[in-house]
């Protein structure tokens, strides 16, 4: 007599962190908890970054299935995204997948994802592409996938180069050889936030978000990693999510400091980069600044003046921060390069 082995079926653990995003929340949620299949054991998170629009209360009354993390303050995205991937990491989750709270997920999407990786072992982080939101109440639950959005728009056309390569056009890029990769894949500089679907493993082995970005670039930071780890990091072309993007913070004060000073910390602790090529390229960028055109917005001159002090300032009081950071991460490629 012979006994067959019960399917394995991997544990998958959505986040999604929200501050005063009631309006999104129930058409994310709801898709989120229609993936449900029974391949999966599939918990969705929500993690509440001090709303004041009664989005906790939302969640709680009409998604009883849903996970509630309720932070005392507004921790930012890193912070917050970290609070609910130590939770899933401790309930055991296989997969982790991040998706932002304007976004809409097919109902076939996280299984594929779990497929693709359980699959292909050598991909720490994965993505689908995004989408144009076009949700609607005729929509009768029906995600469909008609339009890439901007940020897909422009990491096709950006193809596989270096996330800088405005400013250096000739530097090498990040993806991986030919040789082992996946089909329908875009080994792009970095997989976004809003719906990143990283391997258990890879945080347990490199840790979360770096919290010192708080927003933005912390994404980005988090797939340099996992490559230098040895991992590949690609987004998949053949599936999509639909997100609406922009969030609570364009054309704000706040977007063009956070933005602009984890841009330096984010070249700073890229080992990478030479010194004369960081020195070259942040003199450039300094020189915008200064003059008000920078990454994350427009503003005026003094305004330039100001907010490029203040992110100076930041950044020498994290110089400690970043000797260490570039120590830790000489030896996490020295030994990525024997995977």
């Amino acid at each position: 007599m012979t006994s067959t082995a019960p399917a394995r079926r991997p544990k998958v653990a959505t986040i999604t962190v929200g501050t005063n995003e009631a309006r999104w929340l129930p058409a994310c949620l709801s898709t989120l908890l229609a993936s449900h299949t029974p391949d999966l054991d599939l918990t969705v998170w929500y993690v509440d970054n001090a709303s004041t629009d009664g989005s906790t209360a939302m969640v709680r009354d009409d998604f009883p299935a849903v996970r509630i993390i309720e932070n005392d303050a507004n921790l930012g995205f890193a912070r917050a995204n970290n609070v609910g991937m130590r939770a899933a990491l401790t309930a055991g989750a296989d997969y982790v997948f991040l998706v932002n709270p304007d976004t809409r997920t097919p109902a076939d999407l996280i299984q594929q994802l779990t497929a693709f990786m359980e699959k292909w072992p050598t991909y720490g982080i994965c993505g689908p592409m995004q989408y144009t939101y076009t949700y609607t109440d005729a929509d009768g639950g029906a995600v469909s996938l008609d339009e890439h959005n901007d940020w897909s728009r422009l990491a096709l056309k950006l193809g596989e180069a270096d996330g800088f390569v405005g400013d250096r056009p000739n530097r090498p890029s990040p993806a991986g050889p030919a040789h082992g990769r996946a089909p329908a894949t875009l080994e792009h500089a970095y997989v976004q936030g809003a719906a990143l679907f990283v391997r258990a493993e890879v945080l347990r082995t490199l840790g979360l978000f770096d919290r010192v970005f708080h927003t933005y670039y912390e994404e980005t930071d988090l797939c340099r990693r996992v490559r230098w780890a040895g991992w590949r990091v690609a987004l998949n072309l053949d599936l999509g999510i639909q997100h609406y993007g922009g969030g609570g913070t364009g054309a704000s004060t706040y977007r063009r400091v956070q933005m602009r000073r984890n841009r330096y910390y984010f070249l700073l602790t890229d080992i990478t980069w030479r010194w004369p090529a960081i020195l070259s390229l942040s003199g450039r960028w300094l020189r915008q600044d200064l003059a008000g055109r920078s990454v994350g917005g427009n503003t005026t001159v003094v305004g330039g003046w100001v907010e490029t002090a203040a992110a100076a300032w930041w950044l020498l009081r994290l110089a400690p921060t970043i000797a260490r950071r570039r120590r830790a991460y000489r030896r996490l490629r020295a030994a990525g390069g024997a995977r």
